[in-house]
């Protein structure tokens, strides 16, 4: 397809683009929110059940107190040292199941506090998403956006910019001027400028002395764009060549 765009163009694919991301960003942020809310919402429902049931002991604990000293307090004078033991035996009791609730304070507490290492963890784990959510959709938002200045740049400017795949899979963005660009592409195997064994479109061809000598391009580049277009297959690549070195000027 054609390269050609105007800057007013440009802006709104940049500014649709922009929100895009944003609402990204939005979302991870509200799911950090809600992750973080429901682990607070587990670690109160915790303590809750914890506590009441450490009243409910409690409240048992004190009426089986009141119901010993009742009995202690009918028990008639022949039957006082059965009574005492009696006594003895329900405070007994009583101490061990203080003891007990104690005990199940301590858990309520020691289980409210491995409650908030849980929450901070899942909500730096979800941050993390986030962030990783938003490094990868502003990567795609950078990279289209830079195919559409390199298309808007070459309508403006009235030049062809192809971008390369160099040694060591490094990028070059080279502009070329006129009609004579003094090179031609063709299928090539993988190898230092695209993945081994994978047929790439790339350079075959420099003209000495022409345009993309003069440049600096190199024989086996692999031809990744052309005015911000990106490059398929031979067949395209040759279609989108001939239409933009057709719009340069003859010299």
């Amino acid at each position: 397809m054609g390269a050609c765009c105007s800057g007013e163009e440009s802006k709104k694919i940049v500014e649709e683009e922009s929100t895009e991301i944003e609402q990204k960003v939005a979302d991870a942020i509200e799911a950090t929110k809600e992750i973080a809310e429901a682990a607070q919402k587990k670690a109160a429902e915790v303590t809750v059940a914890v506590q009441d049931e450490v009243a409910a002991i409690a409240e048992a604990a004190k009426e089986i107190a009141e119901g010993a000293a009742q009995k202690v307090a009918h028990i008639d004078q022949a039957a006082q040292k059965e009574g005492a033991e009696v006594a003895e035996a329900a405070e007994a009791k009583v101490a061990a199941i203080v003891l007990a609730a104690e005990k199940g304070a301590e858990v309520a507490k020691a289980a409210e506090a491995n409650v908030a290492p849980i929450a901070e963890a899942a909500q730096k784990e979800v941050a993390e998403v986030a962030v990783v959510a938003v490094v990868a959709a502003a990567k795609e938002g950078t990279e289209a956006a830079c195919a559409t200045m390199d298309a808007a740049a070459a309508a403006v400017t009235g030049v062809m910019i192809v971008e390369f795949v160099a040694e060591k899979g490094a990028f070059k963005k080279v502009d070329f001027k006129t009609k004579n660009v003094g090179f031609e592409i063709a299928m090539a195997g993988g190898g230092c400028c695209g993945p081994a064994g994978q047929a790439q479109v790339a350079v075959k061809k420099i003209d000495t002395k022409g345009q993309a000598e003069t440049l600096g391009v190199k024989l086996g580049w692999r031809v990744k764009s052309i005015s911000g277009t990106e490059v398929s297959g031979l067949k395209p690549a040759h279609k989108l060549l001939e239409e933009s070195v057709a719009k340069l000027s003859e010299a």
